[in-house]
């Protein structure tokens, strides 16, 4: 009993007993003030702090461009694969297998991307070059609408709009002749920058070849890093919803692209055989355009309707018609078969998307806004279901 007092008394005289909590404690909250004083002094030295970003996507940029090109050609590859352990290369290695399979996958693309130089390109260049030698004539038609107008409709004043179209003319006659112009000197004066661009591009492709040919060790090495940093069963449940995350992102972006392709085609084949003018330049612009959701059939068609009604206004009525059962196809047949669900998102929360990712990103923001939402929607929507599973509140978890 005497040594137990004794132990006591002299515990009582300690000044200082670890404990793990609160150094645990300790730890996180010196760490927290560490990252609070260095993105202070990022944010204080914010034009350095920009220097120093641009510089370094600069010099990682082969790598980010590789992972951009594996990331769109990788569902691609998978498709070869799996029709070859279909068909003909049941007894093939799957090596052979895969590398035949990322061949064909770049040989398409490269393929498409030399047709559009070779092909496409020039007759978007025509087109710019015909539009630019007509601008006269619109001008003369549309001022010879006008002036019909104004008899007809005497109350309507319309001065300001013919002093606008006086000045606009040698404005677009003088783009217009610019452009087509200084595209020689331009790419001439640009030759070191085109050169190391290509120095890239391929350094991207070998890259991108190579995480597609071992993305099974990408991903297991992924792995490995998210099971040590969690447990198992967040770990499983971190990889799942990554997983289906990718999926809406992924079969969203390439189904519309797909869908574009097809529709930007079919524009270009129907205006030739119907006999449109500008057929490539109009269809490039409707296929580009259709890859936004809703909105995107109608900015397409306006251009061509545009630049009809000041040449004939009998095409612009053609065009109109055309691109609308050219839409409802898409809307109706091809672009249910491509999409499917890919999104689930409901209209209100797409054109959302659209127009948030438009304000703050411009085009590529209404590109990518739809996807971008429907990640976060689904990530939202897992959330809530966890929190009312918890909750146990099933009549709102089971209504959809």
């Amino acid at each position: 009993m005497d040594g137990k007092k004794e132990k006591k008394t002299l515990r009582g005289h300690v000044w200082f007993e670890p404990n793990t909590k609160y150094t645990t404690i300790c730890i996180y909250a010196l760490l927290v003030i560490l990252a609070a004083i260095i993105m202070g002094m990022l944010i204080i030295n914010w034009s350095s702090t920009k220097a120093f970003i641009i510089n370094l996507i600069g010099v990682m940029s082969p790598f980010l461009v590789a992972v951009l090109i594996a990331y769109f050609l990788q569902p691609l590859v998978t498709k070869f694969e799996n029709l070859f352990k279909r068909s003909i290369a049941k007894k093939w290695h799957p090596r052979i297998v895969r590398y035949v399979s990322i061949f064909l996958a770049y040989l398409i693309v490269i393929g498409f991307i030399v047709i559009a130089f070779v092909f496409v390109i020039p007759q978007i260049g025509q087109s710019i070059q015909e539009l630019t030698a007509s601008v006269p004539a619109m001008y003369d038609h549309v001022a010879e609408w006008l002036t019909k107008l104004q008899e007809r409709y005497p109350e309507i004043d319309l001065e300001g709009v013919t002093e606008r179209l006086n000045e606009m003319v040698p404005d677009l006659v003088n783009f217009g002749t610019n452009i087509v112009g200084s595209v020689l000197p331009m790419l001439y004066s640009l030759s070191v920058s085109v050169v190391r661009v290509v120095i890239n591009g391929l350094l991207a492709i070998m890259i991108s070849i190579y995480m597609i040919s071992s993305k099974e060790m990408f991903r297991h090495q992924i792995k490995r890093l998210i099971y040590a940093l969690l447990s198992e069963k967040h770990g499983d449940a971190l990889c799942k919803t990554c997983r289906e995350c990718n999926d809406i992102f992924s079969a969203f972006l390439l189904s519309k692209a797909v869908d574009s392709l097809i529709i930007g085609c079919l524009c270009c084949v129907i205006m030739s055989i119907i006999g449109l003018p500008y057929a490539v330049l109009l269809s490039v612009i409707v296929g580009i355009t259709n890859m936004i959701p809703y909105f995107g059939p109608f900015i397409g068609a306006v251009p061509g309707v545009l630049i009809y009604l000041c040449t004939n206004p009998t095409n612009a009525v053609i065009f109109a018609i055309m691109i609308l059962i050219l839409q409802q196809f898409d809307g109706l047949v091809l672009g249910p078969r491509l999409l499917g669900q890919s999104t689930g998102l409901n209209p209100i929360w797409v054109i959302f998307a659209i127009t948030v990712g438009g304000a703050y990103f411009g085009v590529v923001g209404m590109f990518i806004g739809v996807p971008v939402v429907a990640v976060i929607a689904f990530l939202l929507n897992k959330l809530i279901v966890a929190q009312l599973k918890n909750k146990k509140v099933r009549a709102l978890e089971e209504f959809q």
